[in-house]
């Protein structure tokens, strides 16, 4: 429940989270929340203080550059793995994915890209069979608020070219080509972030 709706935008870095306001709109009883909200402080996903409460964890630019720098490694390697086991229905959901981020962003709609594209990149973690890789890019991606794709607007499109060359990689069975553009793209992703913000500093 509570990684949903941190993994789709819905709470950002620094956000308070208020127990009686997620057990009400998740109608279920405050114990649940209360367990979710230890475990996740317990990973790092949210923090606690005397003053702000529980809120979402806040990422410097540090943290996030090794973030970025693992995700790179293990997000490709999940990637090669998976191409060999994608089912043509998987692929067909890659390709579904792909053309509703794209009319998401054609429409302007930002905000609702992030789900949809944790889906296009979970879809092919998964399929790699490896549940302790996926675990860890899981817990990756809980801690990568500062997410270039939602920050910098001309990222967007960026990214969307480089998804289609990852889906060219796939349907063609070329599993080391798919995980050098996985590679690819989050190394872009953290080169965009960083000079965005060297510019508005």
């Amino acid at each position: 429940m509570l990684r949903d709706i941190i993994l789709a935008g819905d709470l950002g870095p620094g956000e308070r989270l208020l127990q009686e306001e997620l057990a009400k709109r998740f109608d279920v009883s405050p114990t649940p929340i209360r367990e979710a909200i230890k475990q996740l402080v317990a990973e790092g996903v949210l923090s606690h203080s005397p003053y702000k409460g529980v809120h979402v964890a806040e990422v410097n630019l540090e943290d996030a550059h090794e973030i970025y720098l693992i995700r790179a490694v293990v997000e490709e390697l999940a990637t090669k793995l998976a191409v060999p086991r994608l089912r043509i229905m998987d692929i067909k959901q890659l390709h579904a994915y792909h053309q509703t981020i794209c009319d998401h962003l054609e429409a302007g709609e930002r905000k609702a890209i992030r789900k949809v594209n944790y889906n296009f990149h979970i879809l092919i973690y998964e399929t790699a069979n490896m549940p302790e890789l996926l675990r860890i890019i899981r817990g990756l991606w809980m801690k990568s608020p500062l997410d270039s794709l939602y920050v910098i607007p001309r990222r967007a499109q960026q990214a969307i070219d480089e998804h289609q060359a990852i889906l060219d990689a796939i349907d063609d069975g070329d599993a080391d080509r798919a995980g050098a553009g996985m590679r690819i793209h989050i190394e872009n992703g953290w080169k965009t972030l960083t000079t965005y913000l060297e510019e508005n500093q």
